[in-house]
Formats: structure tokens, sequence, C-alpha cells
């Protein structure tokens, strides 16, 4: 069933937003070439039952589609693709996640981190993206897999993923140990940090950030 967006519409433009036809690609690890053959998605931490899923296994799995819009924090949005894959919360639901998980990490096999609001995995329409447009995701777009969370900035939608992490704990990943919003929702333009001792812990990096590199622009 193809559902609509249940955050930031279609008929609603976010606030510092503008459309453009095409996806801006941008890759801080650069971009990154994954042969199916050996890759699996892994998901893990704070769980009872760690998963490591083969490609073939999420195709299967696959059910999950809509027609949603993706938000930049630069201001930049593309509208109204259409997103297939596998509910993140029904991933993370099988691996059983204990009580005091609070953030779901992302690490991408060019090592890209990222934390997401365990609240924001579980909405209805926060996946695993593997296709867009009813193809394959294209590779600068994250083939095999990505996350997609449309009331999030397109930060927190990790490209070329390989590994969910639950947490119980907030850490900063890549973009967030540059100041970057913990959350990044876009209907509160959560864009960058003001820094809340609720959420963050100084000094606590989801693996070491690199050089950063600009973006590229494919499309």
């Amino acid at each position: 069933m193809l559902r609509r967006p249940s955050g930031p519409g279609r008929d609603k433009m976010p606030y510092g937003q503008k459309i453009v036809p095409k996806f801006i690609i941008y890759a801080a690890e650069g971009l990154q070439k994954v042969d199916t053959k050996g890759w699996r998605l892994r998901i893990e931490g704070n769980v009872e039952k760690p998963l490591s899923l083969a490609y073939s296994d999420l195709l299967e799995l696959a059910s999950d589609r809509g027609r949603f819009d993706f938000h930049c924090v630069t201001g930049w949005s593309v509208m109204g693709r259409v997103w297939e894959g596998i509910s993140l919360k029904h991933l993370i639901h099988m691996a059983k996640p204990r009580p005091s998980v609070n953030w779901v990490a992302i690490v991408s096999t060019g090592g890209y981190t990222t934390v997401i609001p365990l609240e924001e995995s579980l909405r209805d329409e926060s996946m695993v993206a593997l296709l867009l447009d009813g193809r394959p995701l294209p590779e600068e777009n994250g083939y095999p897999a990505r996350i997609f969370i449309p009331s999030l900035y397109g930060w927190k939608h990790a490209k070329w993923v390989e590994k969910i992490v639950l947490l119980d704990e907030y850490v900063d990943g890549y973009w967030e140990a540059l100041s970057y919003h913990e959350r990044g929702r876009v209907s509160l333009e959560e864009r960058f940090k003001v820094r809340n001792v609720e959420v963050a812990r100084e000094g606590r990096l989801l693996g070491k950030p690199r050089p950063l590199k600009p973006g590229t622009i494919l499309e």
C-alpha cells in the first residue's frame, strides 16, 4: 500500500527549504561501491537477539512503500519520490531491544556515522530503503541499503548502511560532532545544536570524525 507522509507534507514546504528537481549528492566518506555478495546488515547493541541479514533477506522482508519528501539541512528538498524497503520498527522489534534503549546509531560501510532518537526510528514511515521509484537504489543514493526517515533532515539518512546499533545513551556521529543537531527533526527546524545537557554527552563520539569533504553534485 502506498502511504503518504505524516510529517511535513507536500502541501506545505518546511521553512527555509527550496524544491530542486534532483538529489544533490553528499558523501562525507566518499562514494561507496558495495558488493552485495559479501555485504550484510547487522543489528546489534543493547538487544536480546542480534541480527545479521543478507541483501536477499532484506528483499524478502521488504513490504514498506510510501511517497515521501526528502529535506536536506542545507535548504533543498526533493518532493514526492517513492521509497520502498523494510520498516525500521519491524527490524528493531525483531532484534528485541532492551527497555533502556533510547537511541539508534547508524554505521555505513565507509565509516560514516549518525545517531537517531528511538522514537523517530519507530515511526511508521521510517525504513531501511532498498528501492527508489521502483528500482534498486542508485549507487550514489546508497545502494544496497540506506536509512530513510522523512521526519528528519537528510544527514540522518545514512547511505550504504551496514550496522544499526541500539544504544541507551546518546553519542555524537560524524555531523553531530561538528555541531549538527542531536535529533534533526524537520518540523522543528533542528539543524544545529544548542547544547542540551539532557541529551548530549561531551567527548563521546561514535567513531572518530574525518576531515570534511565537500558535497559532490552528480545530478
